[in-house]
């Protein structure tokens, strides 16, 4: 289990430390359109959530405290590290 710790800039975490599992959120007129993470595997790749309702192909229900998460289906890496879990009540969660 991996602690989601919120950052208020993800470009912030570009090009230095990445802290695993650190996640910026995207509101847009007060509701989330969206979470870009850092990989709680601690690969340092970046990933994007999209919202349910944005218009994407895949997109994850987020519900709960903006520093609080929860996000589902699940979420995998195709590629790379390929991390899969789930982000429950602010904490990543392997499979």
């Amino acid at each position: 289990m991996v602690k989601a710790v919120r950052v208020h800039d993800i470009a912030e975490l570009r090009g230095s430390t990445r802290t695993a599992g650190a996640y910026d959120v995207r509101v847009v007129d007060g509701a989330i359109r969206g979470i870009t993470f850092i990989c709680p595997c601690g690969c340092g790749r970046e990933g994007y959530l999209p919202a349910r309702g944005c218009g994407h192909s895949h997109e994850w229900d987020i519900s709960g405290d903006i520093d609080c998460l929860t996000a589902n289906p699940s979420v995998q890496f195709v590629g790379g590290c390929l991390w899969h879990g789930w982000l429950k009540s602010g904490e990543w969660v392997a499979v």
